[in-house]
């Protein structure tokens, strides 16, 4: 995205701050969208950034308690996902056996 690009649209982002009422959060939110493209930026890859540089404002003590949690959720999907896996592999095996089995 080219330098007059994104001066044209900072310029309709403040327009619109100053005639249609955009809050700060959204004047935010558009340049790091403008940033992000020029270093090709998903917006997923924005929020990973922001969230990242957010928790490091966090005392230890809550950083420790949110990797822990994390941590039990990400054991706790894996757990949901492989029973999912071997309930669609029951519902196959008991596919195929009624399937040999018919006379």
């Amino acid at each position: 995205m080219g330098h007059r690009v994104k001066e044209e649209e900072l310029g309709k982002i403040q327009l619109g701050i100053r005639y249609v009422g955009l809050d700060i959060g959204q004047f935010y939110w558009q340049c790091l969208k403008l940033v992000a493209a020029s270093e090709e930026l998903t917006e997923t890859d924005i929020l990973r950034r922001i969230i990242r540089s957010w928790s490091e404002t966090l005392p230890p003590a809550v950083r420790e308690k949110a990797r822990a949690e994390t941590a039990r959720l990400e054991a706790w999907k894996a757990q949901v996902l492989s029973g999912r896996q071997g309930a669609r592999i029951q519902a196959k095996q008991a596919k195929l056996d009624g399937t040999f089995q018919s006379p």
